[in-house]
């Protein structure tokens, strides 16, 4: 039987669950996926790219600027310079 599951961000035991199934092999994963990790890190050689995404689920005034803020920040507490931005969209149901 298929359960359905809930609304927003996957329930950390599943998360878990599903981490633990599929192992980054690739050496060059420095710091790859977790659960309540800021960012991963993969080696490219002469350099190093930290990434990030993070859904902001509090915020509904000014959700842009809230959203480029959370994310450079934690991208700037590893030392790296936040350059990109990747964007993670929880919309509402039937959107």
């Amino acid at each position: 039987m298929t359960e359905n599951l809930p609304l927003g961000k996957l329930p950390f035991d599943l998360l878990a669950r599903l981490l633990s199934q599929a192992p980054i092999k690739d050496t060059r994963v420095l710091y790859g996926p977790g659960i309540g990790l800021d960012c991963a890190v993969i080696d490219l050689g002469e350099r190093l790219l930290v990434f990030k995404s993070d859904p902001i689920t509090f915020a509904t005034d000014d959700i842009g600027w809230y959203a480029v803020q959370i994310n450079a920040n934690d991208i700037a507490t590893t030392g790296a310079e936040p350059r990109w931005m990747l964007a993670t969209l929880l919309l509402p149901e039937n959107a």
